[in-house]
Formats: C-alpha cells, sequence, structure tokens
C-alpha cells in the first residue's frame, strides 16, 4: 500500500488494530502511548509525533520501507554493486 497522507496511514493502522479485534486502549496499552493518542491518530491529526507512530506501527508489525519513485524495490543489498557503483562514480570527470 502506498502512503502518501496521514490519512492513508490512519486507515491503514486502524484497519490492522481492526482485523486483530483490539480496541484502541488495547493497542495504545500495547504500544505504550494513551488511548487518547490512538484517538487523534485514527483521526488523522497531522500533529502525531513520528517516534510514537513508528512505535504503534511497529506494535501491529507493519515495517515501514520507503522506495524512491520509479525504483525497483529490493529485498537485500549488494555490496559488490555499491562499491563498483562509487568507483566508476569516482573515476568520471568533475
Amino acid at each position: 500500500m502506498n502512503i502518501i497522507s496521514v490519512k492513508d496511514l490512519a486507515s491503514l493502522i486502524k484497519q490492522e488494530r481492526k482485523a486483530r479485534a483490539w480496541t484502541q486502549a488495547e493497542l495504545a496499552e500495547r504500544s505504550g502511548v494513551s488511548r487518547d493518542w490512538i484517538i487523534t491518530l485514527e483521526q488523522a491529526k497531522p500533529s502525531v509525533e513520528l517516534a510514537l507512530v513508528l512505535r504503534t506501527l511497529k506494535t501491529l508489525n507493519l515495517p515501514l520501507a520507503i522506495n524512491k519513485p520509479n525504483q525497483p524495490t529490493q529485498d537485500g543489498i549488494n555490496l559488490d554493486d555499491i562499491l563498483s557503483q562509487t568507483k566508476q562514480r569516482g573515476n568520471q570527470p568533475s
């Protein structure tokens, strides 16, 4: 799912909470936040603290992945490719 707004993120978190049949209070307790904060998050208030959002995502086992547009998703990192690309860039005239 592409998350491009606070509303998208709030909707995903609410869906996942409901899929687990957790109340807002249960998610709050498991995440170490208040129920009022979960309510604020699910209402897509833009003032929610990122650290607490990340903690809540972790509680729901929802990893956060950021991909650059038009760039394929990578499952792993090939250090040889990175070193090769870095060397090639270093050999190019400025």
